[in-house]
């Protein structure tokens, strides 16, 4: 039995011997072509333009002539079987070679119709690395560029596999494993939704709501910051189930507020902030704002004092709205500020920025729920 694994470490296992050693990185990358190809053959005039593409003819033929007899010396039988077959056009696998490698198991499996978590697994434990991780061959541009698609696709299976397992482990309440497969699947895949959203059904299944409160800021934070959107209306539908518990800490340390959101509206969201900071009566303004800034805020709430200047420019506005919220959020009587839009529209654009920037700046002192 031959053993051969692309993904990570190239290695060649014969009959649990490592002869690994004996292929040289022009070998594999002749193993690794021929396999890649569903018929497990290929043309040596494809395999020279790969590999050898840059050398004269004569040369480039001698040089696959001599990896193609270090492979049939390397790789053969007990029964004296050789694992590759050789024409004088075309160069194959032979059908009677007992032999497993992972890039082939990856791609004959199925992952959207496998039901078996243990089959699963198994395949996922096949992803050890990059495919062919080490490979530095030089003068074969094409031949990298074929490595670099093919990398990229096994990226996308590795995460058709975690998908599937995330989906059976949660259906089979398997709740510890699927957050360990969560957790490793966002690693590469960070702003998929509906695995967002599995990990907050396990927390508030668990009751585990202030978790879940600060993964969905978390989640939310990144969305806005990296990709400029936010999270899709299914997934704040269940955010308003993020009701954080009664904390044993005392209630004046965490300042909740109800906003209702107007995306059409800019500023809106600013504005219905400092409405409800003004209506909870818990804020002296003064300590955090100068004259001029409250003046500023004025010019979207009027019951802040008077505005002095008629229009603001909103840069203004915003710079003096984050110097609250940051000024809140790192002071004493407050731990931290939970902010509820409780009608579950998405947020203006001048709104979301600034929202952006503040999940930044205030880290877990400001939960957006």
């Amino acid at each position: 039995m031959l053993s051969i694994t692309f993904m990570g470490q190239t290695q060649f296992l014969l009959d649990g011997v490592d002869v690994s050693g004996q292929i040289s990185s022009k070998s594999a990358a002749i193993l690794a072509l021929i396999l890649m190809n569903s018929s497990r053959q290929m043309r040596r005039s494809d395999l020279i333009g790969f590999l050898w593409g840059e050398s004269e003819d004569d040369a480039a033929k001698y040089n696959l002539r001599f990896n193609l007899w270090q492979i049939k010396k390397a790789l053969v039988q007990a029964d004296g079987e050789p694992f590759l077959l050789v024409s004088k056009d075309v160069v194959g696998i032979n059908p009677h070679f007992s032999f497993r490698c992972d890039i082939v198991e990856i791609e004959q499996a199925d992952p959207e119709t496998m039901d078996s978590i243990g089959e699963l697994k198994h395949l996922l434990s096949l992803f050890r690395g990059d495919f062919l991780e080490n490979c530095s061959l030089h003068n074969c541009d094409g031949f990298l560029e074929h490595i670099i698609l093919r990398r990229y696709y096994l990226e996308n299976r590795k995460l058709e596999v975690y998908h599937r397992l995330i989906h059976l482990t949660y259906e089979n309440k398997l709740y510890d494993d699927c957050l360990q497969l969560l957790s490793a699947c966002e690693e590469i895949d960070p702003y998929n939704e509906d695995i967002a959203q599995i990990r907050l059904e396990i927390l508030l299944q668990r009751n585990a709501r202030r978790e879940a409160a600060q993964y969905y800021q978390m989640f939310y934070s990144r969305l806005l910051r990296d990709v400029g959107v936010e999270p899709s209306v299914k997934l704040q539908e269940l955010s308003k189930h993020l009701h954080l518990q009664e904390s044993k800490e005392p209630r004046g340390r965490v300042l909740h507020l109800e906003v209702c959101t107007v995306p059409s509206l800019p500023g809106g969201w600013m504005s219905q902030v400092l409405r409800a900071l003004y209506g909870c009566g818990q804020v002296n303004w003064a300590d955090y704002l100068t004259a001029q800034q409250l003046s500023d805020l004025a010019y979207f709430r009027p019951e802040l004092g008077e505005c002095l200047c008629a229009p603001v420019p909103l840069v203004r506005i915003a710079e003096a709205f984050m110097d609250l919220i940051c000024a809140l959020c790192a002071g004493d009587s407050i731990q931290k500020l939970e902010i509820q839009s409780v009608n579950g529209a998405p947020l203006d654009d001048l709104s979301r920025d600034v929202a952006a920037v503040l999940q930044m700046k205030c880290g877990r002192s400001l939960v957006l729920l």
